[in-house]
């Protein structure tokens, strides 16, 4: 008796603390995060919204998702695979540095590209940090459509922290929980 006036007790606390503290970042809503494979332990992570607020914002929410899909398939780390059109050549990727200084994510290195819809345009822009125009040549507020989309290989084992595009998922998940919320 005395158990399961126990257990009754503990699954109802349980429940209580749930619905006193909801997910530290709300879940998305439908069509805004989607996975795809991209080959063998990489995956083409992509957020899409209609309400664009900022490119921080995005991009922060991005990486999240990122390090919690790289814990959720039991990596420990990831690396950010950089998309480059043709012609696109400014910011070179950064090169490894064995003497340098030693990070777990530098987060200037993850450089998502996007795409964008504004104005009743049916036609989809895209935008890359690499091609050396600023963000967004319309008018941010005039976007009404956009996807961000970014590369990631899931890694296991000891990081390589002399990578700059290599990002350890829980230091990333544990910065950015409290920064970021899904688009709509």
């Amino acid at each position: 008796m005395r158990a399961r006036l126990l257990i009754g007790v503990v699954g109802w606390m349980a429940l209580a603390m749930a619905q006193e503290h909801p997910p530290m970042v709300p879940p998305a809503g439908p069509g805004v995060f989607s996975v795809k494979p991209a080959g063998p332990g990489a995956f083409e992570l992509v957020v899409a919204g209609h309400a664009f607020t900022s490119r921080g914002e995005i991009e922060k929410y991005l990486a999240y998702r990122a390090a919690r899909f790289t814990v959720e398939k039991g990596g420990q780390w990831f690396t950010f695979k950089e998309s480059r059109g043709p012609g696109e050549t400014a910011a070179p990727a950064p090169p490894r540095d064995p003497a340098g200084a030693r990070y777990s994510f530098r987060m200037q290195f993850f450089r998502p590209v996007w795409r964008y819809k504004g104005n009743g345009s049916a036609e989809w822009k895209r935008w890359s940090p690499f091609a050396g125009v600023p963000f967004f040549a319309a008018d941010p507020k005039a976007i009404t459509d956009f996807t961000v989309s970014a590369e990631i290989v899931v890694r296991k084992g000891p990081m390589d922290d002399a990578d700059p595009l290599a990002f350890e998922a829980w230091a990333v998940s544990d910065l950015l929980v409290n920064q970021v919320s899904p688009p709509k």
